[in-house]
């Protein structure tokens, strides 16, 4: 199995502003497992404690392995959310690791 962790940051820095897009965010990507069979599970989450250096959104996707997660990545209703995600987000950072 392996897992992959997105952190993300939003463009909008008003709360309010910022709100609007972690949920705009969350759920499109709430809305892929549906749509995409190789994800085994898939978690979203808003942050809650505001500190310096926290990231506004979690998400964590398993699939089976690195040719899952391939096939994942360039599924067409992923490549929609990535074109929301280039809209909302400043920053976006991954790691995927075996569990």
């Amino acid at each position: 199995m392996l897992r992959h962790i997105v952190l993300f940051r939003m463009k909008a820095t008003e709360d309010a502003e910022r709100a609007a897009s972690v949920a705009r965010l969350s759920a499109a990507l709430t809305a892929l497992p549906p749509n995409i069979e190789q994800i085994r599970a898939l978690s979203v989450g808003a942050n809650i404690l505001q500190r310096p250096g926290n990231g506004d959104l979690a998400l964590t996707v398993d699939v089976d392995d690195a040719a899952a997660l391939e096939v994942y990545r360039a599924h067409p209703e992923h490549q929609k959310v990535l074109a929301l995600v280039d809209e909302l987000t400043a920053e976006r950072c991954a790691v995927d690791f075996s569990v």
